[in-house]
């Protein structure tokens, strides 16, 4: 028998301040992200490292890859007339992926916040009169022509796309017409493509037939700086946060003001589902809507680090198991039209069935045939 007054275990205490230690090293590693950012540029020129603007250019220069786009047809009855999706090594890795906010950090007036739909998340890349999506494992999602009859270059946006209405949203912006915009911070990336976005009429311009007609839809994702308290208000307290609650939100992405697009995770990006924002960003009572808090599942208590790591630990396993299937068992596969029917007390049930998960998700694990049948069973709703 032990007479401490101390904790009954020593993981104990290791598994009280996980969240704290987590959310210090993911300070230091955003301290030192900026600071090498600030030298990107010039380590970039003297490597003379081709970024994905460059590596464009080259497939174009020497005949690789090619902006092919098939006619967006409605999908066949019959298995062989729907179209087959295509791998882009070139898009391949490219999408830049948020990390778990576990508290608020010390800088919160320099990030940005913006709402995120229940979607998959690819990258968008316009050339000529084609537009074609690609997941961020590189592997198509829907091809489309354009309006864009004198619009020169490539464009490369980050978006999240929708079935029901077949829409993009677009979260962030690469490219822009041949202007590689990377390395460019993100504050001035998003003023960028709100700019452009108004002066170009992409939303016009984007489809030739209307979203009545099946044509796909084109849109800003409104942002909200976090250095006023206006504009977080503004952004928290209406519901649903888009109209009829179509499309659905699945949660909130951070952006650090500073930060550059990284291809991959990165800490400068962070993510909450909207149930944990009054207990992570510790806000004052009200200051978010209640039907967003009404609507958080059953085995959250507010105990947010305890959630994030049930989730993560149900994450993996539910990786293993698809990585590692038994012979029997039997493989569901979840599409954007599974997740209306999915209880909001299993909400790892509906992360799991989208594509704009903040953390990995499963796509770039699955075998190629595998990937195949997921997409036919999404272009089938």
């Amino acid at each position: 028998m032990c007479d401490s007054k101390g904790p009954s275990s020593r993981f104990e205490e290791l598994y009280k301040y996980n969240g704290r230690l987590e959310h210090e090293n993911a300070e230091k590693r955003r301290a030192r992200l900026l600071a090498e950012q600030r030298l990107a540029r010039e380590r970039e020129v003297d490597a003379r490292r081709p970024g994905l603007l460059e590596e464009i250019e080259g497939q174009t220069e020497h005949g690789g890859e090619t902006m092919e786009c098939h006619q967006d047809l409605p999908p066949a009855k019959h298995k062989s007339h729907r179209k087959k999706s295509t791998f882009s090594r070139l898009y391949s890795n490219k999408v830049q992926l948020s990390e778990w906010m576990h508290e608020r950090p010390d800088d919160f007036e320099n990030w940005i916040v913006v709402p995120c739909p229940v979607g998959k998340r690819c990258l968008l890349v316009l050339h000529d009169m084609s537009a074609i999506a690609y997941y961020k494992g590189g592997r198509s999602i829907t091809a489309t022509r354009t309006n864009f009859r004198h619009f020169r270059g490539t464009t490369v946006l980050d978006c999240v796309y929708t079935e029901k209405p077949r829409h993009f949203y677009v979260l962030d912006v690469l490219i822009y017409r041949q202007l590689n915009l990377v390395h460019y911070e993100c504050q001035f990336r998003f003023a960028w493509i709100k700019a452009k976005f108004d002066e170009d009429n992409l939303s016009e311009k984007f489809t030739r037939k209307p979203p009545e007609r099946g044509g796909i839809g084109l849109s800003l994702l409104p942002t909200y700086d976090c250095a006023q308290p206006e504009s977080l208000a503004t952004c928290w307290s209406h519901y649903p946060a888009f109209p009829n609650d179509s499309p659905r939100l699945d949660g909130y992405l951070f952006y650090h003001k500073e930060s550059h697009y990284i291809h991959g995770r990165t800490p400068l990006v962070t993510w909450l589902f909207q149930f944990m924002l009054t207990d992570v960003l510790q806000l004052p009572s009200g200051m978010v809507n209640r039907g967003y808090l009404d609507h958080k599942p059953a085995s959250y208590t507010g105990d947010y680090a305890k959630y994030i790591g049930e989730f993560e630990r149900r994450r993996k396993k539910r990786k293993l198991r698809r990585r590692y299937p038994a012979k029997k068992r039997k493989t569901t596969h979840f599409s954007i039209d599974d997740a209306a029917a999915v209880e909001p007390a299993n909400h790892l049930a509906l992360w799991e069935a989208m594509e704009a998960a903040p953390l990995d998700s499963d796509d770039e694990d699955l075998r190629p045939k595998e990937l195949d049948a997921v997409r036919e069973l999404e272009m089938e709703g």
